[in-house]
Formats: C-alpha cells, sequence, structure tokens
C-alpha cells in the first residue's frame, strides 16, 4: 500500500512540475527593429509551440528560421539574429536583430490574358498596384496583387479565370527580387435572362429595379443593387440573388432572383419616453402588399399624455417604387400642451421623388380643418395648403456615425382664392452636421429658422405657428415653452422661429462620451424678444438600439435660471 501511495505522491508531483514547466514556457523580447517588421516577427514568434526553458538549446534553430521568416516575409534576407538568454530570468529569451539592407523589387511584370486586357476596370488596377518597381520587397503585397486580380475577375464575370504562373526570383547577392505574374480571365460572361419565383404577381414592379438587361457585361456589384433595391421596397421578407453560374450558356448567365413576401398583416408597437412628451405608445398596422399592383396601407395610432393621434396611409407605387410613390393620407390630431388646446383634422396627397445625389422631394396638397384655443384666443381654420419639402441625409454608417449632415426645407401656402380661409406663407428649414475633424472630437451642430408672412397670427392655427425650447431646440427650456405671451401670460406662438446649437463629445469610455453644449433661439414675433440661452452637460452610450442621449441643461439666460434633464433615444441626424 505504501508503494502505490508512494507511486501516486510521485506522479502527482511529475504533474506539478510539468504544469509548472509550461507555465514558464520561453517568452520573446525582440530588439533590434521596430514597426510592421517587429510586429511580424513577433506574430511568427506566438505562432510557435510553447517551448520549456530547459528545451531551448533543442530549439534555437527553429526560432531562428522562423525569425527569418517574419523578416523575409518583408524583404530582409540579410538578418544577423541574436538569441540571448536573461541572466535573471530563464524563460525570457532576447531576440536581438540587425535586420541589414532589404531586397528591392528589380521588376515585376504582369501578363493579362483574356478579354481582360480590354477592361478599364483591369487597367485602373495595374496602375495603382500596392507593389511597384523600387519598393522593398513585401510577400503581402505580392500576395494581396494575386488576390485583388482573382476578386475582380469574380466581380466582373470572368468565371473562367485561373492564375498561370505566379513567382519572386530573389537574388540575396545582389538584394534584388523579380516579380511574374501570369493571369488568363478568359472570356467575360455577360447577364443572362432574370428568372424571378415566388410573388409572380411583383414581375410589373420589379422589373424597373434591375440595372442591367440581358446581354449587357457582368457585374457583381450590380446584382448587389438589385437586392439592396428589392429589400428597400418593404414588400418582401427575404431576397435571395444569385447568378446560375451551372445554366450559363454561350457566356450568358441567368440571374435567379427569389423572394418571399412578408405576411398580410405586420403589427409592430413600442413604448418609449421622452422629457417632451413623457411616456409614449405607438401602435403601427401594416398591409404591406393589397393587390398586384403593389399599393400598401399603414395605420398608425400615437398617443401621449399631451399629443394623440391616429393617421393612415395610402401608398402606390410610380414607374420606381422606392424612388418615386404617391401617398394619400389622412388623420386626426388632438393637443393639449402649455397653453395650446386643438383639435386637428387633415388629409392630403404626396408624391414623393428621389433626386440625384442624397435628395428627397416631396410635393404635397393638404386639407386641414383645426378648431384651437392658443391662450385667450379661440378660432378655427379651414385652409388648402400645396408646398413642397425638400430631404438630404448624408452619412458615414447608420448608428454612430462620424460624419453626415441632414438638410430639411418646407415651403407651403394658403390663399382664399382658392378656397382658404387665409393668406399666407410658411417657410421652415433645419440643418444639422456631425463632424469628427480628429480622433476622439465630435462636434453636432444645428440651425433652424422658420419665418410665416402674410395674415394675422391670431387667425393662424397653433400647429402651424412656431414654438421653441425642448431637446431638439433650446434645452433647459421646456418642450415649446418659448413663445410670445399674450396679456394674460399665456403662451401664443409666433410668427419666426431662429435657434442654434452647439456641442462637443469626447469619449470616456467604449461607446460612452461626455457631452458639453450651449443652445441658443427664440421664437418672436419681430425679433425684440430676448434670446434664450441653455448649456450643460450631457452623457452619451451607443446601445444596441441607438444612441441614447442625457443631458442635464440649464437656462443661463433667466434671472432665476431653470434647469431640465432631456433624454432622447435614436439617432441623432
Amino acid at each position: 500500500m505504501r508503494r502505490v501511495i508512494s507511486l501516486y505522491l510521485a506522479v502527482l508531483a511529475g504533474a506539478l512540475f510539468a504544469t509548472g514547466a509550461h507555465a514558464r514556457d520561453v517568452r520573446y523580447q525582440v530588439s533590434g527593429i521596430g514597426g510592421e517588421l517587429q510586429d511580424n516577427v513577433e506574430i511568427h514568434l506566438d505562432a510557435l509551440p510553447g517551448i520549456p526553458p530547459g528545451r531551448l538549446e533543442y530549439r534555437r534553430e527553429q526560432i531562428t528560421t522562423t525569425v527569418q521568416k517574419g523578416l523575409q516575409a518583408l524583404g530582409y534576407y540579410h538578418a544577423r539574429i541574436t538569441l540571448t538568454e536573461d541572466e535573471k530570468d530563464r524563460s525570457l529569451l532576447h531576440v536581438e536583430i540587425d535586420k541589414g539592407k532589404p531586397v528591392i523589387v528589380r521588376s515585376i511584370q504582369i501578363k493579362l490574358w483574356g478579354d481582360a486586357l480590354n477592361d478599364d476596370a483591369f487597367s485602373r488596377y495595374l496602375g495603382a498596384l500596392p507593389l511597384k518597381q523600387g519598393d522593398v520587397l513585401n510577400h503581402g503585397q505580392y500576395e494581396a496583387i494575386k488576390s485583388g486580380l482573382q476578386t475582380r475577375a469574380l466581380n466582373r464575370g470572368y468565371f473562367d479565370a485561373e492564375m498561370v504562373d505566379s513567382v519572386i526570383r530573389v537574388f540575396p547577392d545582389d538584394n534584388v527580387a523579380d516579380v511574374v505574374i501570369e493571369y488568363s480571365t478568359g472570356h467575360r460572361y455577360r447577364f443572362g435572362e432574370v428568372q424571378i419565383e415566388g410573388v409572380q404577381q411583383s414581375q410589373r414592379l420589379i422589373r424597373p429595379l434591375v440595372p442591367f438587361k440581358s446581354g449587357d457585361p457582368y457585374q457583381a456589384q450590380q446584382l448587389a443593387n438589385l437586392s439592396q433595391s428589392l429589400s428597400e421596397t418593404r414588400y418582401f421578407r427575404q431576397v435571395d440573388v444569385r447568378p446560375l453560374l451551372d445554366k450559363a450558356s454561350s457566356y450568358q448567365v441567368p440571374i435567379y432572383v427569389g423572394l418571399e413576401p412578408k405576411s398580410d398583416n405586420l403589427v409592430e408597437t413600442g413604448i418609449g419616453y421622452s422629457t417632451d412628451e413623457g411616456p409614449r405608445l405607438q401602435v403601427n398596422w401594416e398591409k404591406p402588399w393589397l393587390n398586384d399592383y403593389g399599393h400598401s396601407l399603414t395605420t398608425q395610432f400615437k398617443l401621449s399624455e399631451p399629443v394623440q393621434q391616429l393617421n393612415f396611409n395610402y401608398r402606390i407605387p410610380g414607374y420606381d417604387p422606392i424612388n418615386d410613390y404617391y401617398n394619400l393620407q389622412t388623420g386626426y390630431e388632438r393637443k393639449d400642451l402649455n397653453d395650446t388646446e386643438s383639435s386637428k383634422l387633415q388629409t392630403g396627397i404626396h408624391y414623393w421623388t428621389k433626386l440625384r445625389g442624397s435628395w428627397e422631394r416631396d410635393y404635397f396638397f393638404r386639407v386641414e380643418y383645426e378648431d384651437f384655443t392658443q391662450g385667450d384666443s379661440s378660432g378655427n381654420s379651414f385652409l388648402l395648403l400645396p408646398g413642397v419639402s425638400l430631404n438630404r441625409l448624408r452619412v458615414d454608417k447608420a448608428v454612430d456615425p462620424e460624419w453626415g449632415d441632414r438638410l430639411l426645407l418646407t415651403t407651403e401656402f394658403s390663399q382664399q382664392t382658392w378656397g382658404s380661409d387665409l393668406n399666407f406663407t410658411r417657410l421652415w428649414g433645419r440643418s444639422k452636421w456631425i463632424r469628427t475633424p480628429w480622433e476622439g472630437a465630435r462636434f453636432v451642430a444645428r440651425v433652424e429658422q422658420g419665418a410665416i408672412m402674410g395674415a394675422d397670427l391670431d387667425d393662424i392655427p397653433p400647429s402651424l405657428r412656431f414654438f421653441a425650447g425642448g431637446d431638439q431646440s433650446v434645452r433647459g427650456f421646456g418642450f415649446e415653452t418659448i413663445s410670445p405671451t399674450d396679456s394674460s401670460g399665456s403662451l401664443t406662438g409666433a410668427r419666426y422661429v431662429t435657434s442654434g446649437s452647439l456641442e462637443y463629445a469626447h469619449p470616456v469610455a467604449e461607446k460612452w462620451r461626455l457631452a458639453s453644449f450651449v443652445d441658443a433661439g427664440t421664437a418672436t414675433n419681430n425679433y425684440n424678444d430676448p434670446i434664450k440661452v441653455g448649456t450643460g452637460l450631457g452623457l452619451r452610450w451607443v446601445s444596441p438600439l441607438g444612441p441614447i442621449r442625457l443631458d442635464l441643461a440649464f437656462g443661463v439666460s433667466e434671472t432665476h435660471v431653470p434647469w431640465r434633464i432631456h433624454f432622447g433615444l435614436g439617432s441623432e441626424l
């Protein structure tokens, strides 16, 4: 029994010793070089299996060879490598490198065969290669050239392309290398017929979205554009666009478009909160496909303490269902906020189209009836309002942009000659920018301007008057609480609005920023009213649901400084 126990303890001690030895595997400290060259050597060394200090003498040649490979990959073939054990720590190995002279690319020949000889995309690529004559030899850039040729061939329809030859001939004694790559692309395939499956009644809608014709040269980007366009129509749950290479004939490849429609009824609910409106509930009911012409219907219900809305939107696609459509809209809104009480019923038709670049244009004609009380005055109005809105959004990424801007402009008119109760013109515009001039510095700026010309302000319904204040206007003041007042001190709304904001946000942790800001603005009838100024600090968190903003703002322009907490969720643009 004692022998068994002794044997067990011996095995256990050996295991513990082995574990401890493994824990003290040799580490490497590289010196004599830097930058990308040192990084590459360290990557090669990290890929070596663990070496116990006691086995170091048996592995020196392997370590030296590994270092040489890391150096040669970036063009250094004459390096002197010295390996020295640390005097105090046997598990630390000093790798001292004298890199020597690099190998220079003496010549580089890229020989193309096939239809690519007449393809501008390949000509441009060959004129901007990552490795050129006179450069230090870099095996990674050599591989990148081959990969670039293969990627372009696949993306541009050279499905029979192959690498004929690729070699680097290194002459270490002369410190030069010759690069030779021969690539045969063969014939370029062309688009064949488009085969649509899954939703046959959608043929009329889909055909205008196809950005190519049968017989056009193949481009994978065109298929990506088609897939994105089909997804943006909002008709389909799933979109599958791909070439049918196994059915290609006479260098033409048919394109498969598989579509899975959305459900007949889609219901979305949302619960939120903002300091401007408090708790709010929203329910959307959508019927995305009413008939073979692609008509759709959306019903939207919004509920908060100050505002209740019920809207219906009937959408009719034009020739291009993404960039060209009509909206028939009708809805009811009740508002009880501050000194405003109103009930509004409206209906209208909108023609929406996308212009060149990022501009969107909305021509509209609305009919509105509003019954209202604003402060001491009451009334009602019947208005026929033609107008146009322009909207442009530019952004580098959707969730948390480093660069972007949005511009909104709206003009609408009312004239008694066509049946309205009032004569006036209403202009409004807002622009917002996000810029990151250097890493870690994020600026957000905003300006707003509005004006109403004509008609007595008391006759204009509150929904068309201007107010300021709130988290999208002047922080530190309540939502729509900046306005001229009547003899009783009640808010009246204004003929003009002007506001601006500048914010700076600095990262304090991953996905967290600390912001400081200053806002200024007024809603006024004559610009004799003082400008309201709010300033404060904020916290920004880039959550999976979108940016969340929390601000503590102070109305520093007032004698008795008010303060408010503002909360917001969603894109800043």
